[in-house]
């Protein structure tokens, strides 16, 4: 998740970038969805959103 420690690790940890704010955005509209018209537990819908590799020195 590209969280701080994998910056100060020794050496510094490649990680994935997240984009936590916009996941936890989509999930909370989904979840009013599903409050305000029950569906078929099966018939969720996908979402990718994009990512972010972030080389450092582990790599």
């Amino acid at each position: 998740d590209d969280s701080a420690v994998a910056r100060h690790m020794d050496p510094p940890l490649t990680s994935v970038r997240q984009p936590i704010e916009e996941m936890g955005r989509a999930m909370a509209r989904l979840l009013l969805q599903e409050i305000a018209s029950p569906g078929d537990p099966g018939d969720q819908p996908r979402r990718m959103l994009p990512t972010e590799l972030v080389v450092r020195e582990s790599s």
